[in-house]
């Protein structure tokens, strides 16, 4: 009993010796017993203090590893932080900073880099904590196609446009977006910026031999297509050649007018009466960002050339050249939803051929040749990836001619001319790896003359665009197109024509690159008695070797021989060239 009176007299005595706290206080127990902590409402946090890198600076963390320079001070000034007592201090005095400056507020500190400047609009990684950042919204630009249209193809005799493609597919080889200019290659032409547009210039001059620039065939034809020979002989001829290309590209943030333009002319010396071979082609195509989402396209485009020797809707024995034209227009609006987009188009297009003299004398007339070629083109694609976007297209037309019967005899009204066609597709646009790019198709396409008496000319239609690199230093690229074309012979229904090529670009030095390419070409005239059919088959060998970003020495090597079922349609040619071109 009078333990229990002395240990109960030793409590009030200690309880009537302590103070009265003003305000609640916490303890820690450490190594040395119970130590209180300073009140907090007493406390007053040290402000920070600004560096003379321009960013706020604290007190580090509790715990954290620093090393004192001398008299208790860290590298950064601040005192170092001790076990027990003053790291406890340290870690109360973070728990008191304003809770705007937490990760989770609204400053734009975040994942406790606390002495980040609150004004520095830097958008932070893993949320939105920062201070708002205007960005326009972006254009999301939907790309056409990079194949052919097989519907929108020229008549046969008609030469190819020559003109580089609007969008042309990236260079696997530098990684380089289309129209961009790889900034790695010391070589590469940079072009000439006029405000908002960027000019590419080039202008090539170049002398080679051909041995057959008629493409006659080995045993002579006096007429084409009329299967006799005896007639004039390949003649091996020199030539020079001049041909400029001009590339106008605008670099707007929305919007875009894009211009492609070229020509050439070139003069056999050995052949009698040669003419100079014009070909000038243009295009001006342009987009206008409506929404987001929705743009409208459109494209005027032209052409004259002289008609293409060899082919068999190109006669021989005129006088001069005959000179095609081609004048077109197209018309669409793309719309994406979410991860669909859909391009509606619509072309005009109008063909002509000028009359030719044939050396009696005589004149050809080509009015029954002109005529006008309208058609609409859906397509719709799905984007399941970025590097996978499969589409379907459908396209319909109609042609029709100026005359509406081929001439003919008297007691006969002649051919009706016109035909209506259709066209359907399916393929995808891909990136199988950063080196492997392209786009392909498979469908099926019919085009029905309008003269009842006519087969319709129809088949497989295969397209395809695909650059490959193997090696930083190699580039394989293939290429398949495929066209249903109207024909000058009024015995055929109409052509189906397919065409594959394919080339590997080496670079031996950073300035000096070899190609080697190879294509066939197959053509079907439909309907025709005895059946026509034309295999061209051509192998070349360029080279390239650039002096600076301007100047480059070009050379090239080709082999052409053509194989068809009409008997005396065959020929052969080989072309040997050298050049000088120069391009900004």
């Amino acid at each position: 009993m009078s333990s229990r009176r002395a240990l109960l007299a030793v409590l009030l005595l200690s309880a009537t010796a302590a103070p009265a706290p003003a305000t609640a206080q916490s303890s820690t127990t450490t190594d040395q017993g119970v130590r209180p902590i300073t009140p907090a409402s007493s406390y007053q946090p040290p402000a920070p203090r600004q560096s003379t890198s321009g960013r706020l600076e604290v007190p580090p963390m509790g715990g954290a590893a620093t090393q004192s320079t001398g008299g208790g001070q860290s590298a950064t000034g601040w005192q170092t932080p001790k076990r027990g007592f003053e790291a406890e201090q340290q870690r109360e005095r973070l728990r008191r900073l304003d809770e705007s400056t937490l990760a989770g507020g609204q400053s734009s500190l975040a994942g406790g880099d606390y002495g980040v400047d609150p004004q520095e609009p830097e958008p932070l990684a893993g949320g939105d904590y920062g201070l708002p950042v205007n960005r326009p919204s972006p254009t999301v630009t939907i790309a056409p196609s990079v194949l052919g249209d097989p519907l929108a193809a020229a008549p046969r005799g008609f030469r190819s446009s020559g003109l580089p493609r609007l969008r042309r597919l990236p260079d696997p080889s530098t990684l380089t977006a289309p129209g961009q200019i790889d900034p790695s290659d010391p070589y590469a032409p940079l072009g000439i910026r006029a405000g908002a547009f960027l000019i590419r210039p080039s202008i090539e001059t170049a002398i080679g031999y051909d041995d057959n620039p008629d493409r006659l065939p080995k045993n002579g034809r006096t007429d084409a297509g009329t299967g006799t020979g005896g007639g004039s002989k390949p003649k091996g001829s020199a030539y020079s050649r001049l041909r400029s290309e001009l590339d106008v590209q605008s670099d707007w943030e929305r919007h875009a007018l894009d211009f492609r333009g070229a020509a050439e002319v070139r003069k056999d010396f050995q052949i009698k009466d040669s003419g100079y071979e014009p070909q000038v082609n243009a295009a001006l195509s342009g987009r206008v960002d409506v929404t987001e989402r929705t743009q409208i396209n459109t494209e005027l485009r032209g052409s004259v050339a002289a008609a293409r020797p060899g082919d068999p809707d190109t006669p021989t024995g005129i006088k001069g050249e005959e000179i095609t034209r081609n004048a077109g227009a197209t018309l669409g609006v793309a719309q994406r939803f979410n991860r669909l987009s859909l391009r509606l188009d619509g072309l005009v297009d109008r063909f002509t051929v000028d009359d030719t003299k044939n050396k009696d004398g005589t004149k050809n007339d080509n009015d029954y040749r002109a005529y006008n070629q309208y058609e609409v083109r859906l397509r719709g694609a799905y984007e399941v990836s970025p590097k996978l976007e499969p589409f379907a297209e459908i396209a319909l037309d109609t042609r029709d001619y100026d005359l509406r019967r081929a001439p003919g005899d008297p007691s006969d009204p002649g051919r009706k001319l016109g035909s209506n066609g259709w066209a359907a597709r399916g393929g995808t646009r891909f990136e199988l790896t950063r080196l492997v790019s392209g786009e392909a198709s498979l469908g099926y396409g019919k085009q029905t003359q309008k003269d009842p008496r006519f087969k319709a000319a129809e088949g497989l239609l295969i397209d395809g665009a695909v650059a490959w690199a193997p090696t930083a230093l190699t580039t394989v690229r293939f290429t398949a197109t495929s066209a249903l074309q109207e024909s000058s012979d009024l015995a055929t229904a109409g052509v189906l024509s397919r065409n594959f090529v394919a080339s590997v670009e080496h670079r031996l030095r950073r300035n000096w690159s070899v190609t080697a390419r190879a294509g066939y070409e197959r053509a079907e005239y439909k309907g025709s008695d005895p059946r026509a059919r034309y295999d061209t088959t051509t192998i070349g060998l360029d080279t390239e070797y650039r002096l600076n970003r301007s100047l480059a020495l070009t050379g090239s090597v080709e082999r052409i021989h053509q194989d068809s079922t009409i008997r005396n349609e065959d020929y052969t040619a080989s072309i040997i060239e050298f050049g000088l071109k120069f391009r900004r």
